[in-house]
């Protein structure tokens, strides 16, 4: 029989630690909706296109990845991860170039999903406000379904000058 090591003890321990599905505490397998591509465009900006992709549920997580297109020219990578976690599901993502250059040379951000219903999901960033962070600049964001193939991705913001503002983008499956 093989010898269990300390780091395979300590794997075993924080997969048991993490919350076991039930009414009322969800898991990354509650996001299998959000598997396969979807196309959008912002609400503000018709002409600024976004792809995303997302991976079904695997290992207790969930990857994406978005790319924002504006005149033929990407404006921002964006790659996503979304977590079980001891405290629950909580959702990272970060910017980069198209030559895979991080926007954010420092990074804290923290979104732990907060509220859920049959209609939107919510996250908030547990991370404190930092002007000079563009990590911590997201303070909730919210998938909202919009039936079974459509959802908004809205991020209610607090911008480098201190001034709240929303980024959403309404997103539709690709089949």
């Amino acid at each position: 029989m093989k010898r269990i090591t300390s780091v395979m003890m300590a794997l075993l321990l924080s997969v048991a630690a993490l919350p076991a599905h039930s009414q009322g505490v969800r898991t990354t397998n509650d996001f299998r909706w959000l598997a396969g591509k979807w196309e959008g465009h912002l609400a503000v900006d018709a002409n600024a296109r976004a792809e995303v992709t997302f991976s079904p549920p695997n290992g207790r997580s969930i990857v994406g990845m978005m790319r924002l297109v504006k005149n033929d020219t990407v404006l921002v990578v964006e790659l996503i991860s979304l977590v079980d976690t001891p405290t629950g599901v909580e959702m990272r993502f970060r910017h980069f170039s198209p030559e895979l250059v991080a926007y954010e040379p420092t990074y804290k951000q923290a979104m732990r999903l907060t509220s859920f219903d049959a209609t939107q999901d919510v996250f908030e960033n547990t991370v404190p406000f930092d002007k000079a962070l563009m990590s911590t600049q997201p303070r909730t964001t919210k998938f909202i379904k919009q039936g079974a193939d459509g959802f908004a991705g809205r991020s209610d913001i607090i911008g480098s000058d201190g001034k709240p503002a929303v980024i959403e983008t309404i997103y539709k499956r690709v089949r």
